[in-house]
């Protein structure tokens, strides 16, 4: 599904928020990287990302005008995905299908 306008998620709407950057080997742990550089690449795709979390069977929504707050000049896009596990595993089952 693709959203049509950004909206503000929150705790009790169930879903976590994935970002591009959360991947790129080219962004430091301190600006948004949440995976270890072996699982990081270069340039993530958000589009693959989606691909990625449809096949771990997350329901996901893609926002693709989304900006993160660490870089709020760059159009990264945005993922929001079901609350099916933790947060950390779910990116470390993301960054495993995407390395």
């Amino acid at each position: 599904m693709i959203a049509e306008r950004l909206c503000m998620v929150s705790r009790e709407d169930g879903k976590y928020v994935i970002w591009a950057v959360y991947f790129d080997r080219n962004v430091s742990r301190r600006d948004g990287r949440r995976v270890p550089e072996k699982l990081a690449v270069e340039n993530p795709s958000i589009d693959k990302i989606f691909e990625i979390t449809k096949e771990l069977g997350l329901n996901p929504v893609i926002e693709k005008n989304a900006r993160h707050p660490s870089r709020p000049w760059r159009k990264d896009g945005r993922i929001l995905v079901d609350k099916k596990d933790k947060k950390e595993k779910l990116i470390r089952k993301i960054a495993e299908k995407l390395a």
